[in-house]
């Protein structure tokens, strides 16, 4: 057979693949789509996740199911999605971070390619980290917060959700900073860091703003910066932690991923109606009560953001010298 297409043939074959794009688009999802989170329920990744599975199922008229697959700072559930058959009905809510710290961390454990295997399709929501401690830590600033663990090395702790988190990464900036000793405590879920932060077994955490801030306002922690460039809208009575140390910046943002081979008529479609549920106005209102912002980056910009912060923290977390799990 000829490797040349005759005009006729060549005719036949590209209008059978632009027929056939678009109704391979319109036919997703025909059938229940499996979103995992890789975090335990009740967190802030959870609770974007469900929150826009439960648009996502009245828009598109099948049932988004959050699966939580938790576990090695979230690698386990990304990995079971991106090994995942790459029809669309396999998706996965990550906080941003998890696409391109861990791959640092982890190495040839991770048992995928976080740039590779995983296609990034919307990023949905965004929050700024906040540095609080217990009330009974004796200092109110971040300079006082930093002089204090350095003058009580091996004394103090910190808790995140797991290696390669964004509290963890958070807390290693500041270490880093200031050449504090302080032990890092990972644990499962926001919830567990926050009750024994508010029973003393720890000290302080640099959670997500959403979970950090009611504490804050229940008198149960204190606030003693934010994790962004600048002050976070929210609350700016409560400085960035940049204003102390120039360039420090650990944000949490929620993204819909799917496996690197999912056709892009579907991906598109997905982006294209996380758009939009991003712009109504009760999304907004209710993500805003969450202490969370909207936003909407998807394709060729999305993907530029996480190459551009998968070069940036390889270095950072290199000099952390962060054990492989």
């Amino acid at each position: 057979m000829s490797r040349y297409l005759t005009p006729v043939v060549f005719a036949a074959a590209a209008t059978l693949a632009a027929a056939f794009a678009p109704a391979h688009a319109q036919q997703w999802p025909s059938k229940p789509v499996t979103v995992i989170v890789p975090f335990a329920a009740g967190g802030n990744v959870d609770a974007a996740a469900r929150i826009f599975s439960e648009r996502l199922s009245s828009r598109l008229g099948q049932q988004f199911v959050i699966e939580n697959k938790s576990g090695a700072g979230g690698s386990i559930g990304i990995g079971a999605m991106a090994k995942s058959n790459p029809d669309g009905y396999t998706l996965a809510v990550v906080s941003a971070g998890t696409l391109f710290i861990l791959p640092h961390i982890y190495k040839e454990k991770l048992g995928y390619d976080g740039l590779k295997d995983i296609r990034p399709v919307a990023m949905v929501a965004y929050q700024p980290n906040m540095l609080i401690v217990d009330p009974k830590v004796p200092a109110k600033t971040v300079g006082e917060l930093f002089d204090y663990m350095k003058a009580n090395p091996n004394k103090l702790s910190y808790g995140s959700s797991g290696i390669g988190t964004s509290q963890h990464l958070c807390m290693e900036l500041i270490v880093q900073h200031t050449g504090a000793k302080i032990a890092h405590v990972p644990y499962r879920a926001s919830n567990q860091i926050i009750q024994d932060l508010i029973g003393g077994q720890i000290q302080m955490t640099c959670d997500q703003f959403s979970t950090a801030y009611p504490q804050v306002q229940g008198g149960k922690a204190r606030a003693i910066g934010v994790s962004s460039l600048e002050r976070y809208p929210v609350d700016p009575s409560i400085p960035a932690l940049a204003e102390t140390v120039p360039g420090l910046e650990v944000t949490w943002t929620a993204v819909f991923v799917a496996p690197a081979k999912t056709p892009k008529e579907i991906t598109d479609k997905l982006a294209a109606e996380l758009r939009e549920i991003a712009k109504d106005p009760a999304m907004i209102e209710r993500l805003k009560a969450l202490g969370v912002t909207p936003m909407s980056v998807t394709g060729a910009e999305l993907q530029k953001m996480i190459a551009t912060d998968y070069d940036k923290w390889k270095p950072i977390v290199e000099r952390a010298k962060i054990p492989q799990p």
